[in-house]
């Protein structure tokens, strides 16, 4: 079963949370995915932030040891955003752009995502992972 990581969860993990480590190391999962946008947003915060060289490093070393994958969206992943972008907009629901190709991502890898906001329980097209 593959696991992606939205910006939320990258960051907790990053930050050593402790029961989304248990997750990651419970071998539930086969397959780690850290979307373009997800690892866009993460490389932003380093840069923005004081320690960006130290937090790319870990990040760098996690992502090897771990066998974490940066996926690239492609034209499939661009079917699975425009699909559910119009299914949000029908049902009033708005998520940011990064969301939605993190959400289509998921999507097209059959994936469960895991992220620590409520941004994406309005589409019942993704699964979630419940932290507790």
């Amino acid at each position: 079963m593959t696991l992606v990581f939205d910006t939320t969860a990258l960051s907790r993990f990053l930050d050593e949370d402790q029961q989304l480590i248990k997750t990651v190391a419970s071998n539930q999962f086969d397959r780690y995915i850290i979307p373009l946008a997800t690892d866009a947003e993460v490389r932003y915060g380093f840069m923005y932030g004081s320690r960006e060289l130290k937090n790319l490093d870990k990040y760098s070393s996690i992502i090897h040891e771990l066998q974490f994958e940066i996926f690239c969206p492609d034209q499939d992943t661009s079917i699975k955003y425009a699909e559910l972008a119009t299914w949000a907009r029908k049902h009033g629901i708005s998520l940011s752009n990064n969301d939605m190709w993190i959400a289509a991502t998921c999507s097209q890898l059959g994936g469960k995502l895991v992220a620590f906001d409520d941004d994406y329980k309005s589409l019942p097209q993704i699964s979630l992972v419940d932290i507790g």
